[in-house]
């Protein structure tokens, strides 16, 4: 027995594990000595390899934080409002003024502002607080032994042992439970390509010496592209009607402005290049974004986690907050954005990992699906597009027929918006059709049936500018139109009022003809004074 499997068993696990499913149905004995001639053929040695699995250990609860299903994502609010808050910025500030010598050194080198690697600090580790004390070599062995993601992991384990060949010692190696460690939360891998020895001492130190551990960070974002000259992008604030084909394309930021897109530019020259990003959809904020938004999402492919790093950075520098908030919703479980992947992939739209990263490939596919069924097209997979999306799966999403209850939910999104001013009773009457119609025509629908399909779309869009209905010129209008109708009905009710009354008068000796005559003027009146705004 190797003494790595000393090392294991002697912690009385079973060599055959088989609650972690090993790979190929190896025991875990005969998966360590594969990798040990694997990493042996690569140059590591006999006795690194000692070294490095002497005092490790499978760790069983690595295996169920991978498993882990885990409870609904944060929104966008609730993730800003958890990385940014008032006293991680005055924190964030101390800190870039503690070390603001060795910043500008490694700023100089490698083109990377002080204040963006601080709040990379920040947001991987609270300034070094949350390293992690998980044994690295123990942690990626259990999880390239696992058979969920062996290649990645089995890689990262040979980087690791790599490190201790190259004089890092084991017992240093601790970090979070997936593998990443230092302060900046590097992998083995990533440590290998970018670590930087930078304090000098022969042993680049991510743990411990904060002069390694800067710039490297530097280093990775150098590397992957960094442009020292821009920003990373700002909010920014849409016009009403906007095309939604146009979010995540690259346009100058004069293009955006002559398009009616607002935003503060904060000295960075108009002939920049940007995209719009809506990261909760046409409910949530607007972003536009410079390369280097490209950038760090290298570093984690989250947008979440890419603004937050962006917005910590410009508070960092004295900028304000968000001029917008926004209310928390509902959002996805891992299991959701799996489905709604899943579900692309059924109807052909979408040929990538169903991991449940819902990353570019799987927003370019959302937005093949609401531009199939004349959706808003913001590539943003919520709650209520997976709903839509099993009522397509299911055949119901086309059908035409709509309740008493949302007839009334429609009546109430065409109130909030001053497209209809008649009761919310749940009756499609000619005023609510005509609203209908109204709506249609300021947001540009073409619509032929009001069904769900159109209800879904009303929903969706709901939540932008309908509040501001009466402003619209296409709306006042209407109004207006309408105004100037019930003004000529209530004369012309008035005149047959008056010519009622004068043969009345008149009818007193010729009782049965004037009756006759006055059933005719009631008739008249009652069919030119219905009212027009009956639902």
């Amino acid at each position: 027995m190797s003494r790595l499997s000393k090392g294991f068993f002697l912690l009385g696990l079973s060599c055959s594990l088989p609650a972690y499913g090993g790979t190929d149905s190896l025991t875990f004995d005969e998966w360590y000595e594969e990798f040990r001639r694997e990493a042996v053929d690569s140059g590591v040695s006999a006795q690194t390899l000692d070294i490095a699995f002497a005092e490790q250990k499978l760790i069983p609860f690595v295996i169920t934080r991978d498993r882990k299903q885990p409870e609904l994502r944060k929104d966008f609010q609730s993730y800003i409002d958890n990385a940014i808050n008032v006293l991680r910025v005055r924190k964030a500030k101390r800190m870039l003024a503690e070390n603001k010598a060795l910043l500008d050194d490694i700023y100089k080198k490698y083109g990377v502002p002080p204040a963006y690697l601080v709040a990379f600090w920040a947001m991987e580790t609270d300034f070094g607080n949350s390293k992690g004390d998980y044994p690295i070599i123990g942690a990626l062995s259990t999880l390239a032994y696992d058979t969920r993601r062996p290649d990645f992991f089995r890689s990262e384990l040979m980087h690791a042992v790599k490190m201790v060949q190259s004089g890092v010692l084991p017992d240093k190696m601790k970090g979070s439970w997936a593998g990443a460690f230092g302060n900046f939360q590097f992998m083995p891998s990533t440590y290998h390509a970018f670590a930087v020895d930078y304090d000098g001492d022969g042993i680049a130190d991510l743990w411990n010496s904060l002069p390694d551990a800067l710039a490297s960070a530097a280093n990775y974002l150098s590397t992957e592209g960094w442009d020292k000259s821009i920003g990373w992008g700002g909010e920014a604030f849409l016009p009403k009607r906007f095309d939604w084909d146009l979010i995540e394309r690259q346009k100058t930021l004069r293009e955006w402005r002559e398009l009616g897109v607002e935003f503060s530019a904060n000295g960075t020259p108009l002939s920049t290049p940007a995209k719009l990003f809506l990261p909760a959809g046409i409910q949530g904020p607007a972003f536009l974004v410079y390369s280097n938004f490209d950038v760090i999402l290298q570093w984690n492919n989250s947008v979440l986690y890419a603004i937050a790093i962006g917005h910590l950075a410009d508070r960092i520098q004295g900028f304000p907050p968000f001029k917008k908030k926004y209310a928390s919703g509902k959002t996805l479980t891992l299991e959701d954005s799996i489905e709604i992947q899943e579900l692309l992939a059924k109807m052909k739209l979408y040929d990538g990992k169903t991991d449940g990263i819902l990353g570019r490939k799987s927003r370019e596919a959302v937005r093949k699906f609401q531009n199939l069924y004349d959706l808003p097209a913001d590539g943003y997979a919520g709650p209520s597009l997976l709903h839509f999306m099993r009522l397509v799966l299911n055949g119901g999403a086309e059908r035409k027929n709509l309740s008493f209850d949302e007839v009334r939910e429609l009546q109430t999104i065409l109130s909030k918006g001053s497209y209809y001013k008649g009761p919310v009773d749940g009756k499609m009457g000619k005023s609510t059709q005509k609203a209908i119609e109204l709506y249609k025509k300021v947001y540009g629908l073409q619509d032929r049936e009001i069904n769900r399909k159109l209800l879904t779309k009303m929903r969706l869009q709901a939540a932008r500018g309908m509040e501001n209905g009466e402003q619209d010129p296409a709306v006042k209008e209407f109004w207006k139109q309408e105004e100037e109708l019930r003004r000529q009905e209530l004369k012309k009710l008035n005149k047959i009022k008056k010519l009622k009354k004068k043969l009345k008068a008149k009818s007193k000796n010729k009782k049965h003809g004037a009756g006759r005559t006055g059933k005719k003027v009631q008739n008249r009146l009652d069919s030119q004074s219905v009212s027009r705004y009956s639902a």
